[in-house]
């Protein structure tokens, strides 16, 4: 894993504000690694518990038949009821 503190940096500038970061890139350019290490530093540097953070991959075989109802409503249990939770 090549470590990109550059593309890090600039979304972690913006990590506790309202606007939604959005990553896009070509197929395995990094995107997934990157928010991995997003999430790392919300646990170290922040100390945001790993139970505050989701991470899902919706091109996985657990998606494939779930409509956009299903998945809101799944989302939508896993959130912490006490504060904030981080979507990745």
């Amino acid at each position: 894993m090549i470590y990109r503190p550059l593309y890090v940096d600039k979304i972690m500038a913006y990590a506790d504000t309202p606007f939604v970061k959005i990553l896009t890139g070509v197929r395995r350019c990094g995107k997934s690694t990157i928010l991995k290490m997003i999430m790392e530093r919300l646990k170290t540097e922040r100390n945001i518990p790993a139970e505050r953070m989701i991470s899902c991959r919706y091109d996985s075989m657990e998606f494939e038949d779930m409509t956009a109802k299903q998945m809101y409503a799944q989302l939508k249990e896993r959130l912490c009821p006490d504060g904030k939770t981080y979507l990745f």
